[in-house]
């Protein structure tokens, strides 16, 4: 090394040391950087997988609230048509009780005084 060199030549062996330290200090520091570098590499690589995994996760909750959102329109739907077929089911009862009730004064109206008598 020319500088070690010129150092030794003007007899100072302090620039020696100095400079080997520096190198070594140099070292160490490029050392550290790739160590750090390759930590943040890692760390990157954990975030896209943690960040995949979370899209993955929104994508099946926004599937399942979907499904259920459909769910509740069907099952929305089945209830009208059981409270629309049980409202009509009543209403043709009512009416029914009502025409046999019409159809039984009818029927006795209709009745001989003879067969009046029977049920008296």
């Amino acid at each position: 090394n020319p500088e070690f060199r010129a150092a030794g030549a003007l007899g100072d062996t302090r620039a020696e040391p100095s400079l080997e330290q520096a190198l070594l200090e140099r070292d160490e520091a490029i050392a550290k950087k790739r160590a750090v570098e390759a930590e943040l590499d890692s760390c990157r690589e954990r975030l896209r997988t943690v960040e995949a995994q979370l899209l993955e996760a929104l994508q099946e909750k926004l599937r399942l609230k979907q499904e259920v959102e459909a769910w509740e329109e069907d099952m929305q739907q089945v209830i009208r048509e059981r409270v629309q077929s049980q409202l009509q089911g009543e209403s043709r009862g009512a009416l029914g009780t009502q025409a046999n009730t019409s159809a039984g004064r009818n029927s006795r109206m209709h009745l001989s005084r003879s067969q009046w008598g029977r049920w008296w």
